[in-house]
């Protein structure tokens, strides 16, 4: 049901009528708005509902914009559905003329900051809020896409002004269609993040339809308001580096009798045990200060973080170029030896169950350690409740079976190391995987690591 402090609001575009829905937070502001372009029925009960919860949970103001006109509201008949949006897509003057309208209204009101407006799309009107950023405008500060037509947008492009946060189900556009639209935003010069979810069709926001996806909805709505307050300069974008590095060694032995260290950091006694863990795989120079630094940084946070040894306890840091090489290409080519390290710190952690649950354990692994827990996900591995990889290496993948962990990929755009995202959602949804892959714009290998070249607070912060 529509909540009765959505109040109706007629405006104009070019003279033709206009009837969009407002929903204000309580107070006086000035509040950042969301304007909501609407699906391809028309703006009723669905963005009017979008619009009171952003005004009521996130404490902005929300603005349903009308696309239509004020006699189309809601639009029953397939047919005319059909003929309406192709109307827009087809003519992107028309449709960014009517996004405008909806903007100069909002910003019109005297309780909006009208510079501090975001744009969300849903269906078609995630179709219209990408052609309003290639239009070129500058008069939105961010646009968010929810299940948009990708493959509609205008030929003719003018640099993209907007940042842009595009949400995508991975059966409804082709992974192909994504590595377009990235080449276009590129091409552009926009300012990008894309996330795919597993096995989630078109609509997948829309309540009480049978494309409904309540995960998919929960993770792009979370997501959707984390990008709008970073957008907006609400909040800051954070890198999780601790001051001090608190980790205590832990001894222990591989299944082939190497001697292996890990480090161990521990939540302070505030927090009730047990608690869930994180495993942390190294990248390619060992298991050093940086594994340490994530895990004093994920025990702040109430988890029982162990940075777990792949190569052996005498080689913690690999300074040597060409031995961290020879390294990599030894475990990558040798899969069960890896995944036997990884096992062997994945029974080490659920030793410590005085601190931990051991239901909750996941893994999480940076670069030759992304690379790893995915492969862990497609070797039948079953201890580990998700798989999180940050900037990995990804060339070849072999399934083994049916995949246990939730996995979530985060990748830079500039990354080419990421390899072919068509062969690695296939791999996923051969092992029926339930998977997220988000990827970000000009951000290369390497963007987590704090301090290097390569680092990028953006992405750090939004993946962390």
């Amino acid at each position: 049901t529509v909540d009765p402090d959505v109040i109706s609001v007629a405006y104009k575009h070019d003279g033709y009528k206009l009837l969009g829905h407002v929903a204000k937070p309580k107070g006086d502001g000035p509040f950042p708005a969301v304007i909501i372009i609407p699906d391809w029925d028309g703006v009723n009960s669905y963005e009017q509902t979008r619009a009171a919860m952003i005004a009521k949970d996130w404490g902005f103001v929300a603005f349903a914009a009308d696309i239509y006109g004020k006699d189309l509201q809601t639009v029953t008949d397939l047919y005319q559905k059909i003929q309406l949006s192709n109307k827009y897509r087809s003519n992107p003057d028309l449709f960014v003329g009517r996004i405008d309208a909806a903007i100069d209204q909002v910003s019109s009101f005297d309780y909006v900051d009208s510079n501090s407006i975001v744009l969300f799309g849903y269906c078609f009107g995630g179709t219209g809020v990408l052609q309003y950023g290639f239009d070129g405008s500058g008069d939105v500060k961010g646009v968010v896409s929810f299940h948009g037509g990708l493959t509609t947008l205008p030929k003719d492009r003018l640099q993209f002004g907007p940042k842009v946060l595009v949400l995508s189900g991975g059966d409804d556009d082709t992974s192909t269609a994504v590595m377009d639209l990235e080449k276009t935003f590129d091409a552009a010069g926009a300012s990008w993040e894309i996330t795919r979810y597993s096995g989630v069709y078109h609509g997948f926001t829309a309540f009480d339809s049978d494309r409904y996806d309540a995960w998919a909805d929960a993770r792009s709505w979370e997501s959707a308001y984390q990008f709008t307050q970073e957008t907006l300069d609400i909040v800051a974008h954070e890198s999780a580096k601790p001051d001090e590095i608190a980790v205590e060694a832990v001894k222990y032995t591989a299944a082939d009798g190497t001697a292996m260290m890990g480090w161990l950091a521990l939540p302070e006694q505030k927090w009730k045990r047990p608690l869930p863990a994180v495993i942390i795989l190294p990248d390619w120079d060992g298991v050093n200060d940086y594994e340490k630094q994530r895990a004093t940084a994920l025990a702040k946070n109430g988890y029982v973080a162990f940075a777990a040894d792949i190569y052996g306890a005498d080689k913690q840091f690999v300074a040597d170029f060409s031995e961290r090489q020879r390294l990599v290409m030894k475990f990558n080519s040798d899969p069960d030896l890896y995944v036997s390290r990884m096992q062997m710190a994945i029974q080490q952690v659920k030793l410590m169950d005085a601190d931990v649950d051991v239901n909750e354990v996941v893994m999480i692994g940076y670069c030759f350690g992304g690379t790893g827990v995915v492969l862990y996900s497609l070797s039948n591995g079953s201890d580990a409740k998700a798989a999180v990889a940050f900037h990995g290496s990804f060339s070849s993948f072999n399934v083994l079976g049916p995949v246990i962990p939730k996995v979530l990929v985060l990748s830079g755009g500039d990354d080419f190391s990421h390899g072919n995202q068509t062969v690695m959602e296939g791999a996923f949804d051969q092992g029926q995987a339930m998977w997220e892959i988000t990827r970000y714009a000009g951000v290369n290998h390497g963007f987590t690591k704090f301090d290097s070249y390569a680092y990028d607070i953006v992405a750090d912060s939004r993946s962390w």
